[in-house]
């Protein structure tokens, strides 16, 4: 009986047992298991919380919606690899008030970090970035990661862990995503503001505002140029008036597009009393923020459904128009209810139920636009038809543009980081990586070396053999430089003839043996271009990080100096110390 009772408890055990997130080499984790505890009275400090043992496991992607209470989220991360790695803990969502992350080794708080606009300071420049920690990990160190959020919108994100490439990946493609929706959607509202200025319909310019008010708000959400840096706390809320402000521009853009004046005049007095009613919550939220969203997300959940029942009564009575609207409004509510449900809580967050209604938006208004096209036709077909070049040409110059930026962008962070011939790290990455990795080998009291080679005599391949033969020996001896390297190691070119290897966490006598083993590989390496065979020798000069260098110029210097002992001493060798 008491062995059953035991094999019980042990069941129970680990059934409710916290589960360790593993790390090893792998540069990007997207599904795991987090802890979490809600505090209803916002009052628990970090201290209280490392006590609380009744913490519930969720997924990564999070939807706790509109709340009052506080979220503690908690992460038990553990190195399983053979080497020291860096990672970062990353937030998809940059709009939430207070986070304030916490890490803990061996029972004792390491590192505490605040983000989030609640922390905005008055009178300077602050930056609307999604959150993010950098941790390091030992050889089977395991550390705690505890994070503390509130919000006032939506309790909806996604935890992320990353390497520094991974991390680099997933903000340029999320900057250059949504940088091509918004930029356009402001195409299409500049290309129908033209058409305003032709036709004096007031109807584009409903359209326009009710564009810029949905780029306003999800640029706002995401940190997107021009709303991504904020003077203070406020100010950010202020954008916040955005939402209310497209609810009634797409209400009075309702009300003109489907000529609801034609139709009913009962029917065209609601829809202006609406759309008067979001402008002044609008101008209400500035003042009182929560209030004024939490009316407008209760209100708003009948509003768009009535503007759909007004597109189909539109369409029932002959409006040709009402077609468009209603495809428009059925593809937007559909995409924004995924959204709104992952707001609420009721669905679990994700890249779909995030960013599909920025999608659904791009729909509509490409179908809106459409309609108002369509009207054109109706009343001017020539004119019409002019508007419509226009719009293709338009249309064409921003993807042919935008390719064109993608392409030179690419271009430029090869040149600005990669040696063209030799396809090895230039000085410039090479000292700003070694930097970061000094400043860690310092604090976590670790050794980095540094191996200085030197082609011997590579004036005299050139001048035998011709340049382009000294080129294939650059390259020849690069590759073997890369050879085996690590993945921590940093492998450059920093001038003619000369390479650097920065070796992390590796010993001086180690590194010796390092560089002896490819002084001896070259000593045999025969470059073979057409007819002729090249042979030559490297020389090297080894040093390693002291406490009183700086920089990597400190740990260089002394590799240089005996680099030119190597010289002086008949080349093709390696020198570690000083040749008394």
């Amino acid at each position: 009986m008491i062995k059953y009772l035991l094999l019980l408890t042990l069941f129970f055990t680990t059934l409710f047992a916290e589960q360790t997130i593993l790390i090893d080499n792998n540069s990007t984790i997207e599904k795991f298991k987090i802890s979490t505890y809600e505090d209803k009275t916002s009052s628990l400090t970090i201290k209280d919380i490392t006590s609380i043992k009744e913490f519930k496991e969720v997924g990564n992607n999070v939807s706790n919606g509109f709340t009052n209470s506080t979220f503690w989220y908690k992460l038990t991360i553990k190195n399983r690899s053979s080497q020291t790695i860096q990672r970062y803990l990353k937030l998809t969502e940059s709009i939430m008030d207070k986070i304030d992350f916490y890490i803990y080794s061996n029972n004792k708080m390491i590192k505490h970090k605040k983000d989030g606009v609640g922390y905005f300071k008055e009178g300077q420049k602050n930056y609307l970035e999604r959150p993010v920690i950098e941790f390091d990990l030992k050889k089977d160190e395991t550390k705690i990661i505890y994070i503390k959020i509130s919000s006032l919108y939506p309790m909806f994100n996604s935890f992320q862990i990353y390497d520094e490439n991974a991390l680099n990946k997933f903000e340029r493609e999320y900057t250059t995503i949504y940088a091509f929706l918004i930029g356009s959607l402001l195409s299409l509202a500049l290309y129908n503001l033209m058409i305003f200025f032709y036709t004096k319909d007031i109807s584009y310019i409903f359209y326009v505002l009710y564009s810029l008010s949905f780029i306003s708000w999800q640029t706002s959400m995401s940190g997107i140029y021009p709303f991504d840096t904020f003077s203070d706390t406020q100010s950010y809320y202020f954008v916040g008036a955005s939402i209310p402000l497209l609810v009634a521009f797409l209400t009075f853009f309702t009300n003109h597009i489907l000529d609801i004046k034609t139709m009913s005049k009962k029917y065209y007095h609601t829809l202006n009393f609406i759309g008067g009613f979001y402008i002044i919550l609008a101008i209400c939220s500035i003042f009182a923020f929560e209030p004024s969203i939490l009316i407008m997300n209760a209100t708003a959940s009948f509003v768009l459904p009535f503007l759909l029942y007004m597109g189909y009564i539109s369409y029932k009575n002959g409006n040709k128009i009402a077609i468009f609207y209603l495809l428009a409004q059925v593809g937007f509510l559909s995409m924004s209810t995924l959204f709104s449900l992952s707001s609420f809580g009721f669905l679990e967050y994700s890249f779909y139920s995030r960013h599909g209604i920025m999608v659904g938006s791009f729909i509509e208004m490409i179908l809106f636009s459409l309609a108002l096209a369509y009207r054109i036709k109706i009343l001017e077909k020539e004119k019409f038809i002019i508007m419509q070049k226009a719009k293709d040409t338009l249309e064409i110059n921003v993807k042919r543009r935008t390719k064109e930026l993608e392409e030179s962008k690419k271009k430029l962070e090869i040149l600005a980081n990669k040696d063209f011939l030799s396809g090895l790290l230039n000085r410039r990455p090479l000292f700003e990586m070694s930097n970061r990795l000094i400043n860690l080998a310092k604090r976590d009291n670790t050794i980095i070396s540094v191996l200085l080679f030197d082609i011997d005599k590579f004036k005299d391949i050139n001048d035998t053999y011709g340049h382009k033969e000294g080129d294939e020996v650059i390259k020849a001896f690069a590759k073997t430089l890369k050879k085996g390297r690590r993945v921590s190691d940093l492998v450059a070119r920093i001038g003619g003839e000369e390479f650097v290897i920065l070796l992390p966490s590796t010993k001086h006598k180690d590194a010796s043996i390092i560089a002896e083993e490819i002084r001896q590989e070259v000593e045999t390496l025969q470059v073979q271009i057409e007819n002729l065979n090249i042979y030559f020798t490297v020389s090297c000069g080894v040093s390693s990080l002291k406490k009183e260098d700086k920089n990597l110029d400190d740990i260089i210097a002394r590799a240089d100096k005996r680099l030119y002992m190597a010289k002086n001493n008949g080349r093709n060798i390696v020198v570690d110390g000083d040749i008394v």
